[in-house]
């Protein structure tokens, strides 16, 4: 390397020295808010009448005397809409033998009932207010 004054051109084997400029780039990033959003749920309680027709079913049992004697515990049946259950019990004789003591003789009754009760209802409600402005957070980030 050399050091021409300036204003003097290089000769052919003078090594030339030149100075570079290199640009850089820095980028920032800012958050700005342009506007807010409010949200509130409440909750209000009211009263309302529930009316409906119920259905229920009542049972009427009939004791009905039988003293036969079976050679077996006879199954429970249905006859005419009314449900049988045979009840048995053993007589001890030189013998044993089942005797059908009595049947249970179920009839079945449907009826309606109106039905009335007031119950409490929950109701959320929402409501949504913005608020407008330039909001800048002071905070940067950079990349």
């Amino acid at each position: 390397m050399s050091n021409q004054p300036s204003g003097e051109l290089p000769e052919k084997n003078d090594e030339v020295t030149f100075s570079l400029a290199e640009e850089e780039l820095q980028v920032t990033r800012e958050q700005s808010v342009k506007s807010r959003v409010k949200v509130t749920r409440s909750t209000s309680v009211h009263d309302e009448t529930v009316s409906m027709l119920l259905r229920r079913e009542k049972v009427k049992v009939t004791h009905v005397a039988k003293n036969q004697r079976v050679s077996a515990v006879p199954e429970i049946r249905e006859e005419n809409g009314v449900l049988i259950v045979p009840v048995v019990e053993e007589e001890v004789e030189i013998i044993r033998r089942l005797v059908l003591k009595e049947e249970l003789h179920i009839h079945k009754a449907e009826e309606e009932i109106p039905f009335e009760e007031t119950v409490s209802l929950r109701r959320q409600q929402v409501s949504v207010q913005r608020e407008d402005g330039d909001v800048t957070n002071p905070e940067k980030t950079e990349e």
